[in-house]
């Protein structure tokens, strides 16, 4: 196992180096949390601290670690931070350890820890959770031994060696999360190390530096023309021999992972040459409509006309008949600009079919490519052959496969129906009560393209699978320990103990609304959806997540809340937060923390005084989000219903750690009735008329049980071609077997 320290660099307080390396954690902190749509403040305060934190370091540690920046932040408006900084410039060999800009660098970080110790310890509570998020990562051992490892296991001391040596390097770490966020830091040092093979002449240039990125959207960041960034070794890297091969989903994707569409198009401009497969993005159409731009067309036209008089009815054969009629015909030609390619041509694109901007050295030149995947024995095989050969790989769709599938995954058919059965002696909702909403395929989503597996020579076809998982159940009800889960074993454990607790949902007449809310993963979806390529269902349990009955004091109150950093920034500035939500709202999505799956069941905490710091916007389009209480002020119960689900699935993630939290999840309700799925925080507008979220079964029921909703996660995978026949066969298996069942 190789060991890499990504903010070690030798002389770290010469050169502004200390300013590469704060740029690159900032980065790899936004790649993390996902970019800031708040107040740019604390991004900018966030940047100081670090950058006065890794001055610290170098100056008094010498070689130091991301472990260290994270402890020096949580002590940095204490007198020790000053002191030890100052002793450094007071001892009589400074002037021979220490030259005129490190000893000017540790003065200024002297000043800042000195004005920063004035703050109030609000703005400095905000600060630090901006800045020690992502560092707060490698207090994981795991974390912590590959990235801060001591000098002395340091395996990989440097990118320069990678790149002059013709070293590969591969990275693969399983945090979703982290891995994106690390990801970024090691790519910026590589391009780091590029771009000074140009700053120090005695590098040698002659041995090309490749980056070759796929998903390149998690990956990218650019420095607007001051930090390091993919912008800048892009545009310089041509002269330090550097080649960069980056493929993503589309245009828009790079768009909304860099958040700023200059910048944006500042980056994509520098890919010579472009590659576009099938797409239905109008960005990445649009960019290749206008570069290849329009020529003149000719267009006919044709008309014919017939007039004629003193007709008369024809009564036997039907019609007019004239004896003096007249036809004219016209034909005209004119010319007229079209594009050269329009959506309709990238949408009638096949599999190895792709239009391309090929750049040669000289000039650019626009080309249809019939793309040969490299399985192929004889390179020039044609084109309708390939495709052939890809028709005739993928096997009928046969039960007897889905059953090999069950037999492989440990179970036989009946004891995969005997448990759907088994699944109608609890009154409990399940993934039945999901898989029998009529909405079910639209939310599932299931998706294939076809890539390739293996390494040259062994490569193989393949198919790439994206779709959704149903992953949390939330349920928002009027009264403690009442429940849908009521006889769900464990759930009816933690049940028993609230219901001692008095009523909490009640609708009052000034628009308040008040419930309890609880968290519970899908109950039984393992079965059914293990069936599929990627898996990615919870682990089984049988209790709540996380109850609001556990946390009734700050429930009742928002008491736990008061010091959220994003709370306090919203309460400078309401109108702007709640303006910042109406406008987010039209397409939803909310900013969220990667959390991961446990089996922790929820537990009656103590009273807390201040929650961990979360990373969920301050407002959305249902309203304001903190304090994550039980109550909500506005004139509609189910958009209160919504915010209520929303912050109790925020507290069982963040709080009682139990329920996991991905980027880009989908919300369905499916209790009183089912709906589309929505992202959390949509307009109520789009979802009462689009997504169908309504309340008439709540009301034609006569029975005021609350709300039920389910969160979706995405997942992908890469697969052999049979699994599509056997996915197939899988999705279309769960209706018949959950006829009937589910609640």
């Amino acid at each position: 196992m190789q060991t890499f320290n990504p903010v070690y660099i030798e002389d770290t307080l010469k050169e502004s180096n200390y300013l590469e390396v704060t740029s690159m954690i900032r980065a790899a902190a936004k790649n993390f949390s996902g970019k800031a749509k708040e107040s740019p403040i604390w991004e900018d305060s966030a940047f100081n601290l670090t950058k006065n934190v890794v001055v610290y370091c170098a100056a008094v540690y010498g070689y130091f670690t991301l472990t260290d920046c994270y402890k020096t932040m949580l002590k940095a408006d204490s007198d020790e931070v000053i002191e030890n900084l100052k002793t450094i410039l007071s001892k009589k060999n400074a002037a021979a350890i220490y030259d005129e800009e490190e000893k000017f660098n540790i003065s200024c970080a002297i000043q800042y820890f000195t004005e920063y110790a004035l703050f109030e310890d609000k703005f400095k509570s905000g600060v630090l959770v901006s800045a020690t998020t992502f560092l707060n990562q490698f207090q994981d051992y795991n974390a912590a031994k590959i990235f801060c490892p001591p000098k002395a296991q340091l395996t990989i001391k440097s990118m320069d060696e990678i790149i002059d040596k013709g070293k590969i390097l591969l990275f693969h770490v399983k945090n979703e999360a982290l891995a994106r966020s690390m990801g970024t830091f090691i790519k910026l040092h590589y391009e780091r190390s590029v771009l000074n093979r140009l700053k120090y002449p005695n590098r040698k240039k002659d041995r090309m530096a490749a980056i070759i990125a796929d998903e390149f959207q998690d990956l990218v960041s650019v420095g607007q023309g001051g930090s390091i960034g993919d912008d800048k070794v892009c545009a310089k890297g041509r002269e330090a021999n550097f080649f960069l091969l980056a493929a993503s989903q589309s245009i828009n994707s790079i768009h909304n992972s860099i958040g700023n569409e200059k910048a944006a198009k500042e980056l994509i401009q520098n890919f010579r040459t472009r590659i576009a497969c099938h797409s239905s993005d109008i960005d990445t159409i649009r960019n290749f409509k206008e570069l290849m731009g329009q020529e003149d067309m000719e267009k006919t036209s044709h008309s014919v006309s017939e007039n004629s008089q003193k007709t008369t009815r024809n009564f036997i054969l039907g019609g007019f008949d004239s004896k003096d009629a007249n036809i004219n015909e016209s034909i005209s030609t004119s010319n007229h600009k079209e594009h050269l390619v329009t959506g309709k041509e990238f949408s009638k694109l096949k599999s190895f079919e792709a239009f391309a901007q090929v750049y040669d050295g000289v000039e650019t030149k626009f080309y249809k490519l019939f793309l040969k995947p490299s399985f192929l024995k004889k390179r020039h095989t044609k084109h309708k052959k390939v495709l052939k050969m890809l028709k005739e790989k993928e096997p009928s769709l046969l039960f007897s496969r889905v059953k090999k599938l069950f037999v492989k995954r440990g179970a036989t058919v009946a004891s995969i129906a005997l448990l759907f059965l088994s699944v109608n002696s609890y009154a409990f909702p399940n993934v039945c009560s999901v898989v029998n909403a009529k909405e079910f395929n639209s939310c599932l989503n299931f998706r294939y393209t076809l890539t390739t597996c293996g390494s040259w020579p062994f490569v193989r076809p393949c198919y790439r699978f994206t779709y959704m998982v149903p992953q949390t159940f939330i349920e928002v009800s009027p009264n403690a320990g009442s429940s849908y889960f009521s006889t769900l074993p464990g759930a009816a454990v933690q049940l028993a103990s609230a219901k001692a607790l008095p009523p909490f949902g009640t609708e009052h007449d000034d628009d308040t609304q008040s419930y309890h809310a609880r968290t519970l993963s899908v109950p039984f979806a393992q079965i059914p959806f293990n069936m599929l390529p990627c898996g990615g269902t919870r682990m089984p349990k049988l209790c709540f997540d996380g109850m609001s009955e556990h946390v009734a004091e700050h429930w009742s109150t928002g008491i736990s809340d008061k010091y959220q950093p994003k709370f306090l920034a919203w309460s400078l500035a309401p109108k702007a937060c709640l303006i910042k939500g109406a406008a987010t709202s039209a397409t939803g999505g909310t900013d969220v923390s990667f959390a991961s799956d446990s089996p922790m069941c929820s537990i009656k905490l103590p009273t807390i005084p201040s929650f961990p710091p979360s990373n969920h916007s301050a407002c959305n389009g249902w309203g304001t989000f903190y304090p994550r209480m039980g109550s909500y002020n506005g004139p509609a119960s189910l958009t209160g219903a919504l915010m209520i689900a929303s912050r109790m699935k925020s507290i069982s993630s963040e709080v009682f750690r139990a329920t996991p939290s991905s980027f880009g999840e989908q919300w369905q309700m499916i209790g009183p009735g089912s709906s589309s799925c929505f992202r959390e925080g949509q307009n109520i507008g789009i979802l009462d008329t689009v997504k169908n979220v309504r309340e008439i079964g709540r009301i034609t029921s006569g029975k005021f049980n609350g709300h039920l909703f389910v969160v979706w996660k995405p997942v992908s995978c890469t697969r052999d071609i049979p699994y599509l026949a056997t996915s197939k066969a899988a999705i279309a298996a769960m209706k018949p077997m959950c006829a009937g069942l589910g609640r």
